[in-house]
């Protein structure tokens, strides 16, 4: 492994938390990476939007802490808890995922990248008293060069394992909670609610692949087989969505395990949207799994829930 991401992975493993900024920070570079590995400038605020998205989720489906004083919560922790009681009080208690909620909230950007500067960009380079080489950056200043954002991307998924894997030892030692690994990675069946029959998407399944042939295998379904699946699973998602739902083998469905598919498969669900919508749209079909459908196309939700899924 190259000699860059063995210091990565010794500042994620062994780096001192008092609450989760550089847990947070790390996979906001991660994931920046892994969208944009050609770009090296990275300003701040990006990255706060990215760390928002992180805390949105942790908090308004699990409410976890992310500090060891509830008085005194890390800032962005906090911006993160008021913007979510504005959402509720407005659009109810049920909790809704940071992408489907984008729209409708404010985020303040510039108080977030402002605690970043401050307290978090350079303080995680340091360990036992040496600055490691990650990235270029000056006291006060809202943005870092990254050295190798294209071998952060390679390594990406590794990377996200181990953020999530500290993440969640710092997150245990907050919060007397259940299973804290699983909802650092968006996952508890237990708070989110029981699965619903899918037989509904059926009619819009049927139009695209009306010889119901797997997604998985491109091989045809016989009738005792055929399985509607999530290609992104559902305990992840919290919810069934048609730009995630395909036909798929009984055997292969439950063989899957909740895990992500192959990168191909994310392409090919991709390009199955595009061609189911145009299908719909020429046959005049409207509805609101359709609409839901267009927005998720437009808002390329399958590439930003896989990759928010990653780890």
């Amino acid at each position: 492994m190259d000699n860059y991401i063995n210091n990565l992975t010794d500042l994620i493993s062994n780096c001192p938390m008092e609450n989760t900024y550089k847990m947070s920070w790390c996979r906001a570079l991660v994931e920046h990476s892994h969208n944009d590995p050609n770009q090296k400038k990275i300003h701040f605020d990006k990255l706060s939007e990215l760390i928002f998205k992180y805390y949105w989720d942790q908090t308004i489906f699990f409410n976890l802490e992310q500090g060891p004083n509830i008085k005194k919560r890390p800032g962005i922790h906090q911006i993160v808890r008021n913007e979510i009681q504005q959402f509720i009080k407005i659009y109810g208690p049920k909790p809704v995922n940071f992408i489907r909620a984008k729209n409708k909230i404010n985020i303040d950007i510039k108080k977030i990248s402002t605690i970043l500067t401050h307290d978090v960009s350079w303080r995680f380079l340091i360990l036992d008293s040496k600055t490691y080489d990650i990235y270029n950056y000056q006291k006060g200043q809202r943005h870092l060069i990254l050295k190798y954002p294209e071998l952060i991307k390679e390594f990406s998924r590794l990377l996200f394992q181990l953020i999530n894997y500290r993440w969640s030892q710092k997150l245990e030692d907050l919060n007397n909670a259940p299973r804290i690994s699983q909802k650092v990675r968006g996952v508890d069946r237990d708070k989110v609610p029981k699965r619903k029959s899918l037989k509904k998407f059926k009619p819009f399944l049927d139009i695209e692949n009306p010889n119901k042939i797997c997604f998985l295998t491109d091989k045809p379904i016989a009738n005792n087989e055929l399985s509607i699946d999530h290609i992104i699973p559902w305990s992840y998602m919290y919810s069934d969505d048609l730009w995630n739902l395909v036909y798929v083998k009984k055997s292969k469905n439950s063989s899957m395990n909740n895990r992500i598919k192959k990168n191909k498969i994310k392409n090919k669900l991709i390009k199955r949207n595009t061609k189911l919508l145009q299908m719909l749209d020429s046959k005049k079909i409207s509805s609101k799994e359709v609409e839901e459908l267009r927005l998720a196309i437009d808002k390329d939700y399958v590439q930003q829930f896989w990759i928010g899924y990653q780890g």
